[in-house]
């Protein structure tokens, strides 16, 4: 694939790296970015020469900075839904891939970026990394892929993680299963690309049968909440509470020159 926004390629010995790239700094998913997100990984999923998908975003401070605020203050409760069902559809891409996912995290893991990487098999984080899901801080609630976290954290961890909006620290996600390893800043990619090479190194059609395996022994009722979640989440903007608090927050953030 050509060397574009939010593109991936494909190396002689199989690892897929697919590098998340808005077009800022913050690496912010609009719906359109996670619309064209997951149409990657679809076509990845396609790909037969891929063994392993790396997922990285573009800058070295933020694997993913959240939702587009300016984007979801807009929103009405129709929007809302298509807005909140085109991220599931870039997560659920994810999911669905054939072979191994590992998401690389440097810096922030913020909302939807924080989904995102539960979708995938294998994260592996700096020891800068910070983990929040501050939906609630701005009037909506953690949805979608949101209800993977209980089976990653346990069910008390993720409800104060979602019920908090409050963000914990590379070491607390790996003591708490959320991450496979914590290491230095400048070792990240290292880490990374020796796990991918790892598996890279093992049968692709016994890997392949793995992630089957894996992806159908998941609790059915996760599915259902997911979809349940985005109609919730398009209730929530019946209230004004939402553009309220997005407004007051794109205020602070300008006044701030960020």
């Amino acid at each position: 694939m050509d060397n574009t926004s939010n593109s991936y390629r494909i190396d002689d010995m199989g690892v897929a790296r697919l590098t998340i790239d808005s077009g800022g700094p913050l690496n912010i998913i609009s719906s359109a970015t996670a619309l064209q997100l997951a149409e990657r990984f679809r076509q990845l999923a396609k790909e037969q020469r891929a063994r392993v998908v790396v997922i990285e975003g573009s800058g070295a401070k933020t694997f993913v900075g959240g939702a587009d605020i300016g984007e979801l203050a807009a929103l009405k409760p129709v929007s809302a839904r298509e807005f909140i069902s085109a991220l599931h559809a870039m997560c659920e891409a994810a999911r669905d891939l054939p072979v191994p996912s590992i998401c690389a995290l440097p810096g922030w893991c913020i909302g939807v970026g924080l989904e995102l990487a539960a979708s995938c098999d294998i994260r592996i984080a700096a020891q800068n990394a910070q983990f929040v899901m501050p939906e609630v801080k701005i009037g909506i609630p953690s949805v979608i892929q949101g209800a993977f976290l209980g089976r990653l954290v346990g069910d008390g961890r993720a409800r104060w993680l979602m019920l908090t909006g409050e963000a914990i620290d590379a070491d607390t996600a790996l003591a708490w299963g959320l991450v496979a390893e914590v290491v230095a800043v400048d070792a990240l990619k290292a880490a990374v690309d020796r796990m991918a090479l790892s598996l890279a190194d093992l049968a692709p059609s016994g890997m392949r049968a793995q992630k089957r395996v894996l992806r159908t022994s998941e609790a059915p009722h996760l599915d259902d909440a997911m979809q349940h979640s985005i109609e919730i989440f398009g209730m929530a903007y019946e209230s004004k509470d939402p553009e309220v608090l997005m407004r007051a927050f794109l205020s602070k953030k300008g006044a701030a020159g960020h």
